[in-house]
């Protein structure tokens, strides 16, 4: 099967905006594009790239399905929606990570130690103690949809550890571990 033709610049813009930053472009944005194209359409195409890609939007767009697979919301607690005022920093968080270009392992870290300071092993340093994006990034292991009230409070600790071993199996592992609790098989 043959590769289809190149889009049309009209077609191929579109696609580009929706890809990366999820909305359309402007029709002035179309007329400076398809005038680009007439000049030099390999460099149109990478100087609309490189803009979307260092745009806000992009960022905000990709954290989104970030968030949704973290259950990110800006309440707590199930049934009785509690605010958690200080929610925003999570997300801007994660927008700031895709915005910036965060390498996947540092992303990572943050998000399940980001609070922990690591004491050097024989002949090594310590790791530096946590910075404020480090401890903001532990949102991930916080804020959800989580029950906050119980007449059992073991039961409750131990209920959030679950969801927090679950969360990190969900998305960093693509499975979930909740079975695990009461099976060792």
């Amino acid at each position: 099967m043959p590769p289809a033709p190149p889009a049309e610049s009209r077609i191929l813009l579109r696609r580009l905006y929706l890809d990366l930053i999820g909305i359309p472009p402007t029709p002035e944005q179309w007329r400076a594009f398809e005038q680009a194209c007439d000049e030099d359409r390999d460099a149109a195409i990478e100087e609309t790239v490189d803009h979307l890609l260092n745009s806000p939007e992009f960022g905000q767009r990709w954290a989104r399905h970030w968030l949704d697979l973290t259950a990110y919301a800006d309440t707590l607690g199930v049934g009785r929606a509690i605010p958690a005022v200080e929610a925003y920093r999570y997300r801007d968080y994660v927008i700031g990570a895709f915005n910036h270009d965060k390498p996947l392992p540092e992303f990572i870290r943050q998000q399940i130690a980001g609070d922990i300071e690591v004491p050097g092993a024989p002949g090594q340093k310590p790791s530096p103690p946590p910075t404020a994006e480090d401890i903001i990034a532990t949102g991930f292991l916080a804020i959800g949809p989580w029950e906050l009230v119980s007449g059992d409070k073991e039961q409750l600790r131990m209920d959030v550890v679950d969801r927090q071993v679950n969360r990190i199996g969900k998305a960093f592992l693509g499975m979930t571990l909740e079975c695990a609790r009461c099976h060792a098989h």
